[in-house]
């Protein structure tokens, strides 16, 4: 019993240090952030659309999985340093696998990944972009989408939301 309690109160605050960690990238300066929730996800999924469209309903396949969307961004020097820091310890701290890097054009992509529910869907994937291709190396994006995700069906999503790096997500995922 006493072990139960333990173990209950290690998993409840290591979740809550890591709420607190995204907390602190909410202050970070010169920084966009743009969080989408399982509730929106759920809104989506939830609109009855009859459809025959079958991208659309492979779309709204993918949206039914996913429960979290974070991205952020920032070409401050200071916060890139930062954000960049912040995700190599998130990727450590949550044991993330390195599926791939890319260095192209000054950029360095590196893509990482939970396991999902099987060998074909992940539970995080977690991209990080270091660079702008400007050679000033100062851009740095991380993205962090959680669910239940079809690798294969990765690049449409990340294509329909125009997230950044997406020509390197359906690279990788294709």
């Amino acid at each position: 019993m006493k072990n139960l309690i333990y173990i209950t109160a290690f998993l409840l605050t290591s979740g809550i240090a890591m709420a607190q960690n995204f907390n602190a990238l909410d202050n970070l300066k010169n920084t966009s952030e743009t969080v989408v929730t399982d509730e929106m996800f759920a809104l989506i999924a939830g609109v009855d659309i009859d459809s025959d469209d079958k991208e659309f309903n492979e779309i709204k396949k993918i949206i039914d999985n996913l429960k979290e969307l974070r991205i952020y961004a920032t070409d401050n020097p200071t916060s890139a340093a930062t954000l960049n820091s912040f995700a190599q310890k998130y990727i450590a701290n949550n044991n993330l696998v390195k599926l791939m890097h890319v260095k192209e054009d000054g950029q360095m992509f590196s893509f990482h990944m939970r396991k999902g529910s099987n060998d074909k869907k992940v539970r995080d994937l977690v991209m990080l972009i270091n660079g702008s291709g400007d050679n000033d190396d100062k851009d740095t994006v991380f993205l962090i989408i959680s669910g239940d995700i079809d690798l294969n069906q990765i690049s449409k999503l990340t294509k329909m939301m125009n997230v950044p790096g997406q020509k390197q997500i359906e690279d990788a995922t294709n």
